[in-house]
């Protein structure tokens, strides 16, 4: 089916009639080639959260919004436009009773940020803002080795709701992991694991010891580490990995999505 242009929704007129009033150069040359990869950010205005933009080689085009109030995601499709100033052009399904689209603005680098419009809501409830996704990865190499840098950021299994995983870099001794969570009795859990390896390949699994702690107060906040079991987590591409817990409260396997990296980690490949 062919697909619309996302601007067709009246909520992003506004917006790119404004863009075109404010670079009125722009619309008669195309825009730099946007790179293969993967964009993450944050979005405001209306509704607020993180955006991820996925490009693929042949310009296909993702877009995930995930708003922060709602928890809920909001996702679209679309291609890279090589005939004008917009870079990507993404709007969630017609069929959808709550419908996103966005679109890039003249200001983007093509292989460094995408910035732009948004625009969402009910025929009766329309709402808008503005959006910015740094360039995060390129494509990996399974057969090669990836600073574990890379990695860093918040990572969750969309299953289950109200637990996740932070990956923290370091660049002297190597990533670290830290979940919370709710442990067995439904009491909150918070695990943290020994240091890991400086590089990742794609595809090999690390594990890790976890440990907690159930020492200490507000005030005198004195930490006396608790074997809690392991970790073994294995990156599948730049932004997808599994991980299995195995310790104290039992065992669980998660499919991890990358939720938002962190700026100026860079070059997975």
């Amino acid at each position: 089916m062919k697909k619309k242009h996302p601007l067709r929704h009246f909520h992003l007129f506004a917006w790119t009639l404004a863009a075109l009033l404010a670079f009125p150069g722009h619309g008669a040359r195309a825009a730099a080639p946007l790179g293969t990869g993967t964009y993450t950010g944050i979005y405001s205005g209306n509704d607020y959260g993180t955006v991820t933009i996925v490009v693929d080689a042949q310009g296909n085009v993702t877009c995930d919004f995930f708003s922060s109030p709602g928890f809920v995601h909001y996702q679209g499709t679309g291609t890279v436009d090589t005939t004008s100033w917009f870079l990507v052009n993404c709007a969630t399904p017609d069929s959808d009773s709550y419908r996103m689209s966005m679109t890039s603005s003249p200001d983007s680098a093509a292989a460094n940020a995408v910035t732009g419009f948004w625009g969402g809501g009910t025929s009766s409830a329309q709402i808008s803002g503005s959006y910015t996704a740094y360039y995060v990865s390129t494509k990996s190499d399974p057969a090669g080795s990836i600073t574990s840098a890379t990695f860093a950021g918040l990572w969750y299994d969309p299953a289950y709701t109200g637990t996740g995983f932070n990956i923290l870099p370091s660049s002297a001794v190597g990533l670290i992991v830290t979940y919370y969570g709710v442990d067995t009795s439904g009491a909150p859990l918070w695990l943290i694991s020994d240091y890991g390896p400086t590089t990742i390949t794609i595809g090999t699994s690390v594990t890790l010891n976890m440990s907690h702690s159930n020492s200490g107060t507000f005030l005198a906040p004195v930490r006396v580490p608790v074997s809690w079991g392991q970790i073994t987590l294995t990156f599948t591409s730049c932004t997808t990995a599994t991980a299995t817990l195995d310790g104290t409260d039992g065992k669980v396997s998660e499919n991890l999505t990358l939720l938002t990296g962190v700026i100026g980690m860079l070059d997975c490949r």
